[in-house]
């Protein structure tokens, strides 16, 4: 613990160093003669020990620096390095791969789905077209139409 003492004349001066030393020489008697620390001291190591709660994830990979090796720390760069070109060419090629495929199916696809829905309609009315004239056969066997006179023989 630290403690400010303003120091004004002389006298004063002589008074203080006087009182440093004999706090020192205290402070080493009881460090000579203490085997055994008391509760708080224990308490005070524990709490240096203890990880800082206020620390970031950054300033513990920051401090990771001291501990890994520099050429293992460069071989993690170089490795981190090339992943990320190929994860950043993968995706660029996937993004461009994603573009031609949905662009030609729309200027390929939509006009192919067109043409069949047409041709299934044109097949759907033809097939109406011939049951009606089924039906008319049934009703009428053998009759003409209208329009047509009736063949003599």
């Amino acid at each position: 613990m630290v403690t400010l003492t303003a120091i004004n004349d002389e006298n004063d001066q002589k008074l203080f160093d006087e009182q440093v030393a004999a706090a020192a020489a205290a402070e080493a008697a009881e460090q000579e003669y203490s085997d055994v620390g008391s509760d708080d001291e224990d308490a005070e190591e524990d709490e240096d020990d203890e990880f800082d709660i206020d620390e970031t994830i950054y300033e513990r990979v920051v401090a990771l620096k001291d501990i890994v090796p520099p050429q293992h720390r460069v071989f993690a760069s170089k490795a981190a390095s090339t992943i990320y070109d190929w994860a950043s060419a993968g995706f660029s090629f996937g993004g461009k791969a994603i573009y031609i495929i949905t662009s030609s199916s729309l200027l390929l696809g939509v006009p192919l789905a067109l043409s069949i829905m047409s041709e299934q309609q044109l097949n759907e009315t033809e097939a109406e077209m011939k049951l009606a004239q089924g039906s008319n056969d049934i009703v009428a066997p053998g009759a003409t139409t209208a329009v047509a006179p009736a063949a003599t023989a």
